[in-house]
């Protein structure tokens, strides 16, 4: 009897074992395996499991934070000592942190640190279970850390490849996030884009704008970067004006009272007093002074002036502020600008304090000190306006920029740690790619997230002493990509096409040291929906194809990820891998393949069917037929006898 319950059928009488439903690409199960649950700390059980099922490669899961920190210590011990027994081979899945730090509240430093230390509490832990420094340990480039969306752009309309509809700009100094998008508004200084959609791009002889219309849309075409811009024009605008208002509330309160004091422009007062003093010939001195007339209002007029320094100290609260904004997200021909501003300030700020120390317990109090520091005020206004009139300050930035750094410096950090701890048998840290939407979805994305973080692995470890060329060969080593083809192919909800899909493995490729590990799964492009490979449009023997190309494929473990067809269907996937890859059965890699299995005696789920002739029977008795045929009887599937398991 034939069951044709497979999903790869080749059909054994086929020469070809391509035939049939499958992905196109073969593969020996000795490169294939799966994951364990992430519900489950009892990662030692889905070892013993994944051994039953012949798998020779194991992703001990620590997916959940907390599931993972209820996996005991001694379990790693035996999950080592049983894979080391059986040719597993591990690689490890770390916990779900955002690298960046950010989370439900958005972005803290604290949260980076924390996260980080985590991550390394995982790495020490998996360590355990492959010493050797070949271990892969993956861990999410972004798992909290927004990213945009990119759509498909029509490059013949001079738009890029990618198309950013939607992204998320950050306030740095805040970690608040807002959204930005690319739309059209109707502007009053464009009137000839309030029926058709474009952009300005300069003007006409005459001085009227010119345009560069976009077909089928009305209004002035914002775009999600340039969106960015405005928030930043805008958020700058507000510092200086804040400073601004200061300095012309405190003009208002004095009024009349500088001109009307002019002659105690360098004068002091001595607080709790009335008594008046001024510089003496020497520079040095103190000489008395005549005191406020009470009768010409001077009284008055120094009380508008002492009024006015409470605003012209907030408005320096103020100035200040923007300096810091302005140095910190400023260029560097900026920064140069800058210092030059503050030598000067620092200068002429000691002849504006409000206060002077006159010794034996007295102060004395700068009369026109409020005038002196709203005049330097203004001026230093002035000359940061000028310096930030080409470029304001970047405050707000698009969130996967800003994560880039975080990150990095998490999984520089994490790499140095190990080396520090493990040297040459570190483990190798596989950043896995995430989908739309959030932070490195696209392969230059993560190719520039790991270039960043093996810039910071190779500094720390040039200040330890190594050489840069040596530094930069083991951060080459340690640090790359686990290629995640499902996430890869949500791109496909947006327009985006299987050549774009194999056109971004491609780009990660590239580099033919990036790609350490590859997770493989299906879907339709629309969810993560973990499908048997071929069961969804994934291109995997394109993506395959590529990977052949760096010369490193057989270094790179490849893990099934289907935990669809447990949750949906009740049926163990690994059988169905090796199928789906047209393994070969025996060890020696010649046919039947697993995806031939359908043609033989017997449920396909049940054996092989009758693979011993029934003379070598009659030489061991009738009882020897009552063993499954797995182990040279007669009895079709079932479970083991030693290990319980099913025979598919």
């Amino acid at each position: 009897m034939v069951n044709y319950e497979g999903f790869y059928s080749g059909g054994a009488s086929s020469f070809d074992s391509d035939y049939g439903n499958l992905t196109g690409y073969k593969m020996s199960a000795a490169q294939l395996g799966f994951p364990g649950s992430a519900q489950t700390a009892n990662q030692l059980q889905d070892t013993i499991n994944a051994v039953k099922h012949g798998a020779k490669a194991f992703e001990v899961t620590m997916l959940q934070p907390d599931v993972a920190e209820t996996i005991p210590k001694q379990h790693f011990k035996e999950m080592k000592a049983l894979m080391k027994l059986t040719g597993v081979k591990p690689s490890v899945h770390g916990p779900l942190l955002d690298p960046a730090g950010f989370g439900e509240k958005g972005w803290t430093s604290d949260a980076r640190a924390d996260n980080e230390r985590r991550m390394f509490d995982a790495i020490e832990k998996a360590q355990v279970l492959d010493p050797s420094g070949n271990l892969p340990i993956v861990f999410h480039a972004s798992n909290g850390a927004p990213g945009a969306e990119w759509r498909p752009g029509d490059e013949k309309a001079g738009e890029d490849k990618f198309v950013m509809e939607k992204g998320i700009a950050i306030n740095q100094e805040t970690g608040q996030m807002a959204e930005v998008k690319r739309e059209f508004k109707f502007r009053p200084e464009a009137p000839g884009l309030l029926e058709k959609g474009g952009n300005v791009v300069g003007r006409n002889k005459d001085g009227s704008p010119k345009y560069d219309f976009i077909k089928g849309e009305k209004g002035s075409l914002f775009t999600a970067e340039g969106n960015i811009n405005s928030m930043n024009n805008g958020e700058w605008e507000n510092k200086l004006t804040e400073v601004a208002q200061m300095s012309k509330h405190a003009s208002e309160i004095m009024g009349a009272a500088p001109m009307n004091l002019g002659e105690y422009e360098n004068a002091i007062i001595v607080e709790g007093t009335n008594e008046i003093y001024g510089v003496g010939e020497d520079g040095k001195s103190l000489k008395p002074l005549q005191k406020f007339d009470a009768e010409t209002g001077q009284v008055g007029d120094y009380n508008k002036i002492r009024n006015a320094g409470l605003f012209m100290n907030n408005a320096e609260l103020a100035f200040v502020g923007a300096f810091n904004q302005a140095y910190k997200y400023g260029t560097e021909g900026q920064k140069k600008d800058l210092k030059k501003l503050s030598e000067v300030y620092s200068e002429k700020l000691e002849d504006a304090h409000n206060t002077i120390p006159l010794g034996k317990g007295k102060t004395g109090i700068n009369i026109w000190g409020p005038v002196k520091k709203q005049a330097l005020l203004n001026d230093s206004l002035n000359e940061l306006k000028r310096i930030t009139r080409e470029k304001t300050p970047g405050v707000f930035k698009m969130s996967e920029d800003f994560a880039m750094d975080k990150a990095a410096k998490t999984f520089g950090n994490l790499a140095a740690r190990s080396y520090d701890e493990f040297k040459d048998k570190a483990p190798v840290l596989a950043i896995e790619n995430m989908y739309q939407g959030m932070a490195f979805s696209r392969a230059e994305g993560m190719k520039e997230l790991v270039e960043k973080s093996r810039e910071n692995f190779v500094g720390h470890l040039v200040d330890k002493g190594m050489s840069e060329g040596n530094a930069e060969k083991l951060a080459k080593k340690k640090l790359g990509v686990t290629w995640d083809v499902g996430h890869l192919n949500i791109m496909r909800k947006k327009g985006f096409t299987e050549d774009d899909v194999v056109e971004q493995t491609k780009v990660i490729t590239k580099d033919k040291s990036m790609v350490k590990h590859i997770h493989l799964t299906d879907n339709f492009g629309y969810a993560d929906t973990h499908l048997m490979p071929g069961m969804g449009n994934v291109p995997i023997k394109k993506i395959l194809m590529e990977m052949e190309k760096t010369g490193r494929f057989d270094e790179m473990r490849k893990i099934v990820e289907a935990p669809a067809m447990i949750q949906h269907f009740k049926v163990a996937p690994h059988s169905m891998t090796m199928a789906a890859f047209a393994s070969p059965i025996y060890g020696m890699k010649n046919g039947p393949t697993w995806n031939q299995t359908i043609g033989m005696q017997g449920a396909y789920f049940g054996g092989y069917g009758t693979l011993n002739p029934d003379i070598h029977h009659s030489y061991f008795g009738a009882g020897f037929t009552t063993m499954p045929v797995e182990l040279g009887g007669q009895m079709p599937g079932g479970q083991s006898r030693f290990g319980g398991a099913p025979m598919a």
